[in-house]
């Protein structure tokens, strides 16, 4: 057998031929690379504003049992209800709904990120016995 004239091997255009089709498999795999980035995100960042919402309805049930609640709103908090977040909190607070001596409260949170705008909103209904 000579080696000079065994001509077994690759040639350039299937070299060129696997490396393009090797380049489209890691683009796509970079692609779902960064979805999934954005997905755990938006996960991350609902899980707090159902945790900024769940706080704030447990604060006005606390003080409707003192004292008369209202509807207001804060923007530009963090995960923990302090400045400098890029969450806003807003909630509603409606007497005699559903029934009288009943008040309906729902708290919206809503934020902004890459993939655009988010709300969760959560509902609650206090009652003369608590809720």
């Amino acid at each position: 057998m000579n080696l000079l004239t065994d001509k077994k091997g690759f040639s350039m255009l299937e070299v060129l031929i696997a490396i393009v089709i090797l380049s489209i498999a890691i683009m796509g795999l970079a692609t779902l690379q960064s979805r999934g980035i954005r997905g755990n995100d938006l996960g991350n960042r609902t899980s707090q504003a159902v945790a900024l919402a769940q706080d704030r309805l447990e604060d006005l049930i606390n003080t409707s049992r003192t004292q008369t609640i209202s509807g207001g709103s804060e923007s530009g908090i963090d995960e923990t209800g302090g400045a400098g977040g890029v969450f806003s909190r807003n909630w509603t607070v409606q007497t005699g709904v559903p029934v009288t001596n009943a008040d309906t409260i729902g708290i919206t949170i809503g934020w902004n990120d890459i993939t655009g705008s988010h709300n969760v909103t959560l509902n609650g209904v206090i009652t003369s016995d608590g809720y």
